[in-house]
C-alpha cells in the first residue's frame, strides 16, 4: 500500500473545507479508538465530511483519502509488529513538526472526549496518565529562534511516547481474545 503523506491529506482537509490538519484528524480518530469506540469509520467519516456533491470527483477522492487514513490506523494499531505511526509531516523544521505534534494531541483528546462522552468509562491509571501527558504536549511550542540536536532528542521522544501510549490504550479498551493454538505447547 502507498504510504499517505502529511501534505496530501492536508490538501484533502482544506478543499474539504475542514479546520483541521492532518496530525488533528489522526489524532481524533486515535482518540476516538482508544475510548473504546468501535472503528466506525463510515459513521465518523459522513459526521466529519457532511454532505458532498457525488458527482464532485475531487470531493471523493479527498473523501477517499480520509477513508485511507482511518483504515490505516485501524490496520496499524491491530499490528502485531507495532508498527503504528503518528501522522506528522517530516520535512519541515522541529518547531513546525512540534506545532503538528501538538495539534495531533489536542485532536486525540478531542476525539476520545466525544467517544467517551457517549458512556461512562473506568480509566485505568496508565490512561489518566496518557490522558495528562496527552494535554501537556498539545500546549509545546517554541519560543526560542535556535533548534538544537537535544530539542530533536525530545522531539522524538515525546513521538515515541505518544505511539506507545496509543497502542497500549488501544490494547487495553480493544483486548485480543486469546485463539485456541496460544494454549497448546
Amino acid at each position: 500500500m502507498q504510504k499517505i503523506e502529511y501534505s496530501e491529506v492536508n490538501s484533502a482537509l482544506r478543499r474539504l473545507s475542514l479546520t483541521m490538519d492532518g496530525a488533528e484528524l489522526q489524532g481524533a480518530f486515535c482518540g476516538r479508538l482508544v475510548s473504546g469506540a468501535g472503528p466506525d469509520e463510515s459513521d465518523w467519516l459522513q459526521e466529519l465530511v457532511g454532505e458532498r456533491d457525488e458527482a464532485n470527483l475531487q470531493a471523493r477522492e479527498d473523501v477517499t483519502l480520509l477513508a485511507r487514513v482511518f483504515g490505516e490506523v485501524v490496520r496499524q494499531l491491530n499490528d502485531a509488529e507495532l508498527k503504528f505511526n503518528l501522522l506528522l509531516p517530516e520535512d519541515e523544521s522541529l518547531p513546525v513538526r512540534t506545532e503538528a505534534l501538538a495539534a495531533w494531541c489536542e485532536g486525540f483528546l478531542y476525539g476520545y472526549g466525544i467517544a467517551a462522552a457517549d458512556g461512562a468509562t473506568t480509566r485505568s491509571e496508565v490512561e489518566r496518565e496518557f490522558l495528562y501527558d496527552l494535554m501537556e504536549i498539545s500546549r509545546a511550542g517554541f519560543s526560542q529562534q535556535e533548534v538544537g540536536e537535544e530539542d530533536e532528542m525530545d522531539f522524538l521522544q515525546l513521538v515515541e511516547h505518544l505511539r506507545i501510549g496509543t497502542m497500549l490504550l488501544h490494547e487495553e479498551s480493544h483486548p485480543v481474545a486469546p485463539s485456541p493454538t496460544d494454549f497448546v505447547h
